[in-house]
């Protein structure tokens, strides 16, 4: 199966400060890290994977190809088309990768390191995801916010409105064999976007951005596969929710050798220390590349 990256720039170089849970530099503390989790994801999944490519807009590809020459093995720059989106929105440019796919795939988030090959389970299912979130009260507060300053939601989710908590799919890694539900579920997510842009404009300033990103992503991809009645095979089925130490690299055993840097993760001393000692150490023509890169202001 194709893996794919996605790298949507505005959000990731643009975004406002003043949102909560923005993405600017990835989440990451600095551009640096941002830069060394982009060049040790891509590495090793192209250590396990034959074929990994990267969807992303111009500048995303002069960044990660023409200087710091990631050897992806295709790149696109779709997500050109989203240059005129609210950045906060920063889940739409996995959405829009999602929606260029027209055969099996599987989306790799570039805060996420494997250290061995995805089972056969996972690219041969119709669709998979990292894990199930089975019970969030965080998310079903935004969601209230959502049914009541929003015009638009799909009908598969309006069950939902007034529940105290939610549950949804983590999709740090998503994708499947079912092409024809991904092409239903990105123009779902992509009609909730612009028949809400003007309460998204009114009102994003005062949400949690993160987790309206979630709805249309996560909660959306979890409700419309019950609705279609298509199964959703998890890396970690056992957990209801985010395994424990995932954003560790020193606890990638206990994770199917598997490390996601999810959310504050990334704030962590420990984690962005062993991010950068783990390129050095593996990769130090690419680490030595950002580095002068870096110094010379061209990335």
């Amino acid at each position: 199966m194709k893996i794919i990256q996605s790298f949507w720039t505005k959000p990731f170089l643009r975004s406002s400060n003043s949102l909560i849970d923005a993405r600017l530099n990835g989440g990451w503390t600095s551009r640096k890290y941002n830069y060394f989790s982009w060049a040790l994801s891509c590495l090793q999944l192209l250590k396990y994977h034959k074929e990994v490519e990267l969807v992303t807009d111009d500048l995303g590809r002069f960044l990660l190809i023409d200087q710091m020459r990631l050897p992806y093995t295709g790149v696109s720059v779709g997500l050109n088309d989203l240059d005129d989106h609210e950045p906060g929105l920063w889940a739409l440019g996995k959405i829009y990768a999602y929606q260029l796919q027209d055969g099996p795939f599987l989306h790799v988030d570039n805060d996420i390191f494997i250290w061995k090959e995805f089972a056969d389970r996972i690219t041969n299912a119709p669709l998979s995801a990292q894990n199930r979130e089975s019970n969030s009260s965080l998310y079903a507060e935004t969601f209230r916010e959502v049914c009541e300053k929003f015009t638009y939601l799909p009908s598969f989710l309006r069950s939902q409105n007034g529940a105290t908590s939610l549950a949804c799919s983590n999709v740090g890694i998503v994708g499947g064999n079912a092409v024809g539900f991904f092409k239903e579920y990105t123009a779902e997510a992509l009609k909730f976007v612009e028949e809400n842009a003007n309460a998204i404009r009114k009102n994003i300033g005062s949400m949690n951005t993160a987790y309206l990103n979630i709805i249309y992503e996560q909660l959306f991809f979890l409700h419309l596969a019950a609705e279609r009645a298509i199964p959703v095979t998890y890396l970690f089925p056992e957990h209801d929710n985010i395994p424990k130490y995932l954003g560790l690299f020193h606890k990638a055993g206990q994770n199917d050798q598997f490390v996601h840097c999810l959310g504050t993760y990334k704030q962590q001393r420990i984690v962005y220390e062993i991010l950068e000692l783990k390129l050095k150490s593996l990769y130090p023509e690419y680490y030595y590349r950002i580095l002068d890169l870096l110094a010379n202001a061209e990335l």
